[in-house]
């Protein structure tokens, strides 16, 4: 199913007009999808991040921060809101990018069913960027993607405050290797590994 998904490795060339959701294909993803825990729908659209999508077939590997630092989006996007965690710092950073104004909405903490309870209605000119982690992100997303007509959704979990300068980028060495996971491992480090250990077996 991940191969038959449409995968985007030139930003330049990237259609924001149209509905969208925009994951990484990393293997946090790849396992997910192997557990069904990520049911990835015609909306899908990814960017490979990491070792793993290059094994599935992809050429380069665009991290997060990178994809949100580079990505040009159409001028009939009216607003930037943030669905998650997110500080002042990372709102300045999107607005000065997109030259737009941004709003963060915190959703309830919780699981995906009280997660859903608190979403906004969904605006077609809005762009929506979910900071929850995988395979949360993704499950809300395909929700939304059910529920509403018009929907650009970009789910970036914690790769806006690495963009924002928040977190001091990967060493080169790791990124040219593909292990930029294993910097990550930094902060959050215990559920990290787990998903990192169940993704993998899954995979």
């Amino acid at each position: 199913m991940i191969i038959k998904l449409k995968c985007i490795e030139n930003l330049n060339k990237f259609n924001s007009e149209c509905n969208f959701i925009l994951s990484a294909l990393n293997l946090a993803f790849i396992g997910y999808v192997q557990a069904k825990k990520i049911n990835p729908n015609k909306n899908f659209i990814i960017w490979p991040d990491g070792v793993f999508a290059v094994k599935h077939g992809c050429k380069t590997k665009i991290p997060g921060r990178v994809l949100i630092r580079k990505l040009k989006i159409t001028n009939k996007i009216k607003k930037i809101i943030v669905m998650g965690n997110c500080s002042k710092k990372e709102l300045l950073f999107l607005k000065l990018k997109f030259k737009l104004d941004e709003i963060n909405i915190k959703l309830k903490f919780g699981d995906y069913n009280t997660i859903i309870k608190s979403l906004p209605v969904i605006k077609k000119n809005y762009l929506y960027i979910l900071t929850l982690p995988t395979p949360l992100q993704e499950q809300v997303a395909s929700y939304i993607s059910e529920k509403f007509r018009n929907f650009k959704i970009i789910c970036i979990g914690g790769g806006l405050k690495m963009a924002a300068r928040l977190e001091k980028d990967c060493p080169k060495l790791l990124y040219k290797l593909g292990l930029e996971f294993i910097w990550r491992l930094r902060g959050d480090t215990k559920r990290r590994i787990l998903r990192l250990l169940y993704t993998f077996i899954m995979y």
